[in-house]
């Protein structure tokens, strides 16, 4: 992803509406590049502090969005071993498959 795409996602990103493939980039990108993740930055605490503003609430804004972040990457990490296990299972089913036909070609 690049900044440009990057900075389009921002509110997405912010809303949790990114689906997984498309958030393993944004992340990746934003914490590569500095000036995105400045835009992120700023981005996020305009509107959730507009939020936390209107509630009248208070709050820390940078550490909710480096739990947001964090967040982020703990469902990617997620997703990379669900898809891991997806494979193994698949790799297995197909020795399977390999050993019985050997299994019936022999008898």
């Amino acid at each position: 992803m690049d900044c440009k795409e990057t900075r389009k996602n921002i509110y997405k990103f912010i809303e949790d509406e990114l689906d997984s493939r498309d958030l393993q980039s944004f992340v990746k990108h934003v914490t590569e590049c500095e000036e995105c993740r400045e835009e992120l930055a700023i981005q996020y605490l305009v509107t959730e502090g507009m939020l936390h503003l209107e509630k009248e609430s208070t709050f820390d804004l940078q550490s909710q969005l480096e739990k947001k972040m964090e967040s982020a990457r703990r469902k990617i990490r997620s997703r990379k071993r669900v898809l891991w296990f997806m494979y193994v299972m698949e790799a297995l089913a197909v020795l399977a498959v390999i050993l019985m036909t050997i299994l019936v070609i022999i008898k």
